[in-house]
């Protein structure tokens, strides 16, 4: 039977830690999302400056697990924070969650996500007991593709046209799924 804790739950790999944001993590933050090439793909343009960063760490450090839930991504031996994942738009009725993730460039490439997105999955299907998964890729996005492919999800639509606005550019998407049990 699913449940929802009461408390942000913690998640560790093999290499990585998946714990809740905390204020002390403001420089990292801000190192994923200050900078713009980085979040070229994503729905919201990047932090200006330190405020900036420090007024969107507001919906971070929060725990809404019905609604949404954003995990800092530490490095195990480093016990730095080199990325974040989450989920949002979670659909209680539908038993569905869209997900995603980011990562600092210098640390892409060496299966860090692949580790943070299986646990965040067996968290979704197993303890919350979600149906279905959803990431909303664009197409140009490769990593994030292939990261969803090896997580075993599917394209099942799009593109979804002008889903996202980001600076006044609207930006189309495609659909990627993954139902429980399919998960690799």
């Amino acid at each position: 039977m699913a449940f929802t804790p009461k408390k942000q739950p913690t998640f560790t790999t093999k290499r990585l830690r998946l714990r809740a944001f905390r204020t002390g993590d403001i420089e990292a933050m801000h190192a994923l999302y200050g900078d713009a090439d980085n979040l070229r793909y994503r729905s919201v343009p990047a932090s200006a400056n330190l405020g900036a960063t420090r007024r969107a760490m507001r919906w971070h450090l929060l725990y809404r697990p019905r609604q949404y839930v954003i995990w800092a991504v530490e490095e195990s031996k480093s016990r730095k924070v080199i990325a974040m994942i989450n989920y949002h738009h979670r659909n209680l009725r539908e038993k569905r969650v869209d997900v995603g993730w980011l990562i600092l460039p210098q640390h892409q490439g060496k299966g860090y996500m692949t580790e943070a997105g299986q646990a965040l999955l067996r968290h979704l299907f197993d303890d919350l007991g979600v149906h279905k998964v959803e990431a909303l890729i664009e197409r140009a996005n490769k990593p994030s593709v292939a990261l969803a492919k090896r997580l075993g999800f599917r394209l099942e639509g799009g593109p979804i046209r002008d889903r996202w606005s980001r600076n006044g550019t609207w930006h189309s998407v495609m659909l990627y799924g993954l139902i429980a049990g399919e998960e690799r």
